[in-house]
């Protein structure tokens, strides 16, 4: 039996492997748990929460599946915490996981609404499904979410459903492996200042390959890219005409490292002659190029409206401090998601000068009429409508000054 502690997240406390006792020195949750909890990804989960929350207000779940569980905790919280009767079937692959959320649902009160199975994930997803198709479907693996992402789309409800999917193999979608990237997600992933936003869209470009394929079409909700992962809550639905509208929003991402000039380029059947335009003179690259990924939008303000009223109405001690930043900043770039964000303190870096506060570069850009935000990518980073130069000519005044 492994050594169990009680630990409590939101409004539920659960039983779990110890994590103090079983990393040691490394202080920090290793697949080698006995039982995988990790209390870092409490953020993740309290968003979770409120996302599911949000999505609850406007479509109706009775079934969910959360076929990589670990101890139950993020379905747990689902079950406690969000409104409605709806039923989950966990599912753990590690015996003493199963045993670990059984007893969870029973010591909540859940053995009427749960069902924990002991088995193959996606095995689980396609024989669970056949009789009853799940609404929401919550992936949250130790690493790739790949191998799952077939079986999950075919499981979900043909009429609409929510997929939320976590991926934590960031050396693979942040650059340091384009080729594994292009083999897992079907893009060459490449390093620039907003490597993580080049994660999240080759996830999504990824899922909108699979959902395709079982034609369905996608839309993202929301996106969360935090500590060593990143995150995408999309709505699937077997919409065939909109599945092949929505291939305009797969193309390339182009990076200059000589001027950090981004463009973004639509796949097409037809061949353009495009040159690209660089921001400073004299540049000549070289260029990098991420894709084929997601060139869409990446959040649905809609669905982060409801989302912050979903967040008024729960007790906010017992969440993340970090939530409501995370959810302004979100509402806040949700409109200019059809370019990358730019990090300043790389741009400085570049152009050797002194990064000044983000603020400055904001009020400056909208005294000349551009649209700039912040993003929860990175606290160094803003998304705006000016171009690099734009940026730099008022970071070199600021600094003259």
């Amino acid at each position: 039996m492994p050594i169990e502690k009680k630990y409590t997240e939101g409004r539920t406390t659960f039983l779990s492997a110890d994590v103090e006792y079983y990393s040691g020195q490394k202080k920090q949750p290793t697949a080698s748990l006995p039982v995988f909890y990790n209390p870092r990804m409490q953020l993740n989960r309290d968003l979770s929460v409120l996302f599911l929350r949000a999505y609850m207000m406007k479509h109706p779940v009775e079934l969910m599946c959360e076929p990589l569980t670990g101890s139950g905790v993020r379905t747990l919280r689902y079950l406690n915490e969000c409104r409605g009767d709806f039923k989950a079937i966990l599912c753990d692959a590690n015996p003493l996981a199963a045993e670990t959320a059984q007893k969870n649902v029973e010591a909540l009160g859940f053995s009427n609404r749960a069902e924990v199975v002991h088995g193959d994930a996606k095995l689980l997803l396609m024989s669970k499904s056949r009789e009853q198709r799940f609404d929401f479907v919550d992936i949250d693996p130790f690493g790739t979410p790949a191998p799952y992402l077939y079986a999950a789309v075919q499981s979900i409800n043909p009429r609409e459903g929510l997929l939320a999917i976590t991926a934590t193999d960031m050396p693979v979608l942040c650059g340091v492996h384009p080729k594994i990237a292009l083999r897992r997600y079907g893009g060459f992933s490449t390093r620039t200042p907003y490597t993580h936003e080049i994660a999240v869209r080759l996830l999504n470009g990824f899922i909108y390959n699979v959902a395709g394929a079982c034609d369905c079409s996608i839309k993202p909700l929301a996106v969360l890219s935090t500590d060593h992962y990143v995150r995408t809550w999309v709505k699937i639905e077997a919409n065939r005409t909109e599945a092949n509208l929505q291939a305009r929003e797969i193309g390339t991402i182009l990076y200059c490292t000589g001027c950090m000039h981004s463009e973004i380029r639509a796949l097409s059947m037809k061949v353009e002659d495009s040159s690209f335009e660089h921001q400073k003179d004299g540049c000549t690259g070289p260029i990098r190029v991420a894709g084929p990924l997601w060139i869409g939008e990446l959040f649905s303000t809609e669905y982060l409206m409801d989302t912050i009223k979903a967040h008024e109405n729960v007790d906010r001690e017992t969440y993340h401090r970090r939530v409501p930043d995370m959810l302004e900043k979100m509402m806040g770039e949700s409109a200019l998601t059809n370019r990358p964000y730019i990090d300043i303190h790389s741009l400085c870096d570049l152009y050797n000068l002194t990064p000044p506060k983000n603020q400055i570069i904001i009020d400056g850009l909208k005294e000349q009429g551009f649209e700039v935000t912040r993003t929860h990518f990175k606290p160094t980073a803003i998304r705006t409508t000016a171009p690099v130069s734009e940026i730099t000519r008022i970071i070199i005044e600021h600094t003259k000054r």
